[in-house]
């Protein structure tokens, strides 16, 4: 019980423990992957007793749910600055595959809780951050429709295509390398062409 007492004092120094639960498990996953996570570790890394860990999280489904909601706001402004560059359909395209892919290989954890990578989220609540990403895709379709560079149909379908081979890519990890002109960029460039043709 003291030792309950003297974490719980602790964990207001963190200002928002929520927060740092989140940062830590992020941590814990890049070092052992989603199944390495317990909320006792996390408790342990942020120097809180686990009750004042289930306060902000009942259980793990809970604490990957909000990892999954932070890497997709952060995912969504990624996405929202690469289409804000502007250029053809074409160069945005690639703008925005390319921030996508450099999401997925430097925010590995995030992006593997986000889709559900060797976790199970429970039931999944409707994501405002989610959304806001993949309307990100939606204006381009929309974009691309209204300058005549992209077919006409539901917008909705041909971003969820779009999307399907960056993640594709992404998943994969055929190429790693997303520097200016290294090879997974050069891929990405290739891929979208074809898919540009498509579209």
């Amino acid at each position: 019980m003291l030792c309950d007492n003297y974490f719980q004092v602790s964990s207001y120094h963190h200002g928002n423990l929520r927060q740092v639960l989140i940062d830590e498990s992020v941590k814990l996953i890049e070092e052992k992957g989603v199944a390495g996570l317990t909320l006792r570790e996390i408790g342990v890394r942020a120097g809180v007793s686990r009750t004042a860990a289930y306060r902000h999280f009942s259980d793990k489904a809970k604490l990957l749910r909000a990892i999954s909601e932070a890497g997709f706001e952060e995912f969504a402004s990624t996405l929202e600055a690469a289409l804000a560059g502007g250029g053809t359909f074409s160069a945005r395209l690639n703008a925005m595959g390319l921030a996508y892919l450099r999401f997925a290989e430097t925010r590995r954890p995030y992006y593997e809780v986000m889709f559900g990578v060797g976790c199970d989220l429970g039931n999944r609540e409707p994501s405002e951050a989610g959304d806001r990403a993949f309307a990100v895709l939606v204006k381009l379709i929309t974009d691309g429709q209204q300058n005549g560079e992209v077919r006409p149909g539901d917008a909705n379908t041909l971003a969820n295509i779009a999307w399907s081979l960056t993640h594709g890519m992404a998943m994969l990890r055929l190429e790693t390398d997303y520097s200016d002109d290294g090879p997974g960029t050069r891929f990405l460039k290739t891929a979208n062409e074809v898919l540009r043709t498509g579209l």
